[in-house]
C-alpha cells in the first residue's frame, strides 16, 4: 500500500508519490496539481474543497476560509451555520480530498501520508497537523520540514558535494534552512523562519495601497467586496512577475476602480515585509557558524519566491549565486514524495538519509521562572541531552519539572508542553538532593523525558498531545467530519463553472448582469434535465461569455520607455 506525499500549504496544497525511480505529482478530480487550500461548508454540511470554494470566498465569504494553516494549534475557531471549526479540522477536509484524490488516481487506497510542514512551527502547530491527518482519515508518523523537502529533491537530481540556503517563501510562510549534501546525505544544518510571513501579506499591502490611493477604507465595503479587492490585488501582483507594471479595473457594486502598481512601487510599500525576511537569513548564518564564501548558492522555493521583487531583494544581499527552483510550487510536494519512499524504503532512495534538526530549543524551568535549555535549537535528531538538576529548598520532597519549547530566558514566554512530578525525595538540605534529567528527541518529535537518581527512576513521553481536544473529543469529531458530505468529485468541473458565473455577476451591472443571469439559468436547467450532449455544449457557451466579460474587465497599460531604469531591470534579472 503506498505512502503518500503532502505539501499541506497555506495557499495551495498538492500529493505525491513515488514511482517506477521517481516522485510523481498526483492530481486532482480536475486534473490540475494545485488544490487552493481552501473550504466552504453549505447549511446543509455539503463541504466544497479547492477551486470551487476559492470562487466562494467572494460569493460566499461568510462560510468560506483560507489561510488557516497559519492558526494551526491554536484556540481561534472558524464559524459556519452555527458550527465551529478548528484550523485542524478545516486542514482535515483539505487532506481528506487530496487522499480521495490519490485512491483514485492510483487505483488502491491510501492510508499513510508524510506532510510537511514549516521548518518554524512550534509542537503545538505539528500536532495540531498530525491531529489533521487522522482526522482525514491517515496515518501520520512523520512530519518533513518544508524546505528540508525541497533540499532532498534538489540533491536528487544534482547529486553534486555542495552548501546551499533553502529560501522557502510560499502563500503564508516564510523558511530558511542551511543545508549540506553528499553522497547519499542530505544534512540540515540550520533552520529559522517567520510562520505569519508570506505571499498573502503583499496582497493585503497591495489592497491596502488602493485603498488609500481612492479615499477608501477597507469599512467603506462588504464583505464580499473585500473579497473581491483581494482577488484583484493578488491578480496584480502576479502580472508584476511577467511585466514591470501592471493596471486591474474592476466593477466594486455600480462604480468602476482601477489598480495600478509597478513593482518599484511594490518595493516601497513592502519594505517592512523585506527587512522581516532578513532576520530568518542572518539567524540561519550565524547558527551554522558558515561564512557565504563556503555557501555554494541560495535556492529560491515556494510559489511567492517568483515574484520579481523577492528575487531581486534576495540577490542584493546574498554574497553568493541565487537561483530559483525549476518548479518553485510544486517543489516542496515533490520533495515529500521522496521523503515518503525513504519512510517506505521504497527502490533506489532506500539508502538516501535526510538529517534534520530541532527547530527550537527544549528545557525546564528553574525555580526563579527561568529557561534551562538541555535540548539546543539545531541540534540534530535523533538527539540524547542530559543535565544535573538539584533541589532548591531545604527538606524539599519532591521535584516538579515543567518542560518548554522555546528560545526566551524567561519561561512565560515559552510554550509548555508538559509537567512531570519526581517526589519521593530524602529530606536533606538545599542543593544536596540531585536528579539527572535526560531529554531524547526522535525524527517524529517524539519527546521522551527520563529523571534518575539512585534506587529512582521516572520517565515520561510528550507525543500525540490532542490540541484543544481530549481523545474522547478528538474521535467525536473525526466521526463528524466523516459524515460531512464532500462535494462529487465528478461534477467538480460544472459547479467550479457556476461559481465562477456568479462572482462574475457580482462584479457586473445592468444589461451585462441581466444576460449573465439568463446564461446561467440556462446552463442549470440543462444541468437538472439536459443529456450530455447538451450539458458539453452549454458549458462551453457559458465558460466563452465568462471568459469575454473577465476580458472586457482587464486593461493592460502597454510598457512606456520613459521607466524608471531600476523598473526595467527587474524581468532581467
Amino acid at each position: 500500500m503506498a505512502i503518500i506525499g503532502i505539501d499541506l500549504g497555506t495557499t495551495n496544497s498538492l500529493a505525491a508519490v513515488y514511482r517506477e525511480g521517481r516522485a510523481e505529482l498526483i492530481p486532482n478530480s480536475l486534473g490540475e496539481f494545485l488544490t487552493p487550500s481552501v473550504v466552504s461548508i453549505d447549511g446543509d454540511g455539503q463541504v466544497f474543497v479547492g477551486k470551487i470554494a476559492k470562487e466562494m470566498l467572494i460569493t460566499r465569504p461568510e462560510c468560506t476560509f483560507q489561510e488557516f494553516k497559519r492558526n494551526m494549534g491554536t484556540d481561534i475557531v472558524y464559524k459556519a451555520y452555527g458550527r465551529e471549526y478548528r484550523a485542524e479540522e478545516l486542514s482535515a477536509l483539505v487532506l481528506r480530498s487530496l487522499k480521495e484524490d490519490a485512491e483514485r488516481f492510483l487505483g488502491e487506497a491510501v492510508e499513510e501520508a508524510v506532510i510537511s510542514v514549516p521548518a518554524y512551527f512550534n509542537d503545538d502547530k505539528r500536532i495540531a497537523t498530525k491531529n489533521a491527518g487522522a482526522l482525514a482519515g491517515l496515518k501520520v508518523e512523520r512530519l518533513i520540514n518544508e524546505p528540508s523537502a525541497v533540499a532532498l529533491k534538489h540533491h536528487m537530481e544534482n547529486e553534486e558535494m555542495e552548501n546551499f540556503l533553502i529560501f522557502d517563501f510560499g502563500g503564508g510562510t516564510l523558511d530558511v534552512s542551511m543545508v549540506e549534501a553528499f553522497d547519499n546525505m542530505v544534512e540540515i544544518r540550520a533552520v529559522s523562519g517567520d510562520n505569519y510571513l508570506g505571499g498573502k501579506d503583499f496582497n493585503e499591502l497591495i489592497a491596502e495601497h488602493f485603498y488609500s490611493e481612492n479615499g477608501l477604507t477597507k469599512e467603506d465595503f462588504s464583505l464580499e467586496e473585500q473579497g473581491a479587492v483581494l482577488q484583484e490585488a493578488e491578480a496584480l501582483k502576479r502580472m508584476l512577475s511577467g511585466k514591470n507594471r501592471a493596471v486591474r479595473t474592476f466593477m466594486l457594486g455600480t462604480a468602476e476602480y482601477t489598480m495600478e502598481m509597478s513593482n518599484q512601487q511594490l518595493i516601497h510599500i513592502s519594505a517592512e515585509l523585506f527587512k522581516r525576511m532578513t532576520g530568518p537569513m542572518e539567524k540561519v548564518l550565524n547558527d551554522s557558524g558558515m561564512t557565504w564564501e563556503e555557501i555554494d548558492k541560495v535556492i529560491l522555493a515556494g510559489g511567492s519566491s517568483k515574484m520579481p521583487v523577492v528575487r531581486q531583494y534576495i540577490q542584493s544581499i546574498a554574497e553568493t549565486c541565487v537561483a530559483v527552483d525549476d518548479r518553485p510550487d510544486e517543489s516542496i510536494a515533490l520533495g515529500v514524495g521522496l521523503a515518503a519512499a525513504i519512510k517506505a524504503r521504497a527502490g533506489e532512495i532506500r539508502d538516501m538519509v535526510l538529517s534534520d534538526i530541532c527547530p527550537f530549543s527544549l528545557g525546564m524551568e528553574l525555580y526563579d521562572g527561568t529557561f534551562s535549555p538541555i535540548i539546543e535549537r539545531n541540534d540534530t535528531l535523533p538527539c540524547s541531552r542530559s543535565r544535573i538538576y538539584s533541589t532548591a529548598s531545604d527538606g524539599q520532597e519532591a521535584m516538579t519539572f515543567k518542560i518548554y519549547q522555546g528560545e526566551s530566558i524567561m519561561v512565560r514566554d515559552n510554550l509548555l508542553l508538559g509537567t512531570l512530578t519526581f517526589d519521593g525525595l530524602p529530606k536533606l538540605p538545599a542543593g544536596e538532593v540531585s536528579a539527572v534529567v535526560t531529554f531524547l528527541y526522535d525524527i517524529n518529535g517524539i519527546l521522551d523525558i527520563h529523571v534518575d537518581r539512585p534506587g529512582k527512576s521516572v520517565h515520561k513521553v510528550i507525543m500525540n498531545r490532542r490540541i484543544g481536544l481530549d481523545e474522547e473529543q478528538l474521535e467525536e469529531r473525526l466521526k463528524e467530519l466523516k459524515s460531512m458530505a464532500m462535494y462529487p468529485k465528478g461534477k467538480e468541473r460544472d459547479r467550479l463553472l457556476l461559481e465562477r458565473a456568479h462572482r462574475v455577476y457580482m462584479e457586473c451591472t445592468g444589461v451585462t448582469r441581466e444576460s449573465l443571469e439568463q446564461e446561467i439559468r440556462r446552463y442549470e436547467n440543462l444541468l437538472s434535465c439536459g443529456k450530455e450532449k447538451e450539458i458539453r455544449q452549454g458549458f462551453v457557451r457559458l465558460l466563452l461569455y465568462l471568459e469575454s466579460l473577465e476580458q472586457n474587465q482587464v486593461t493592460f497599460e502597454e510598457f512606456h520607455e520613459d521607466f524608471f531604469r531600476e523598473e526595467e531591470d527587474f524581468l532581467d534579472k
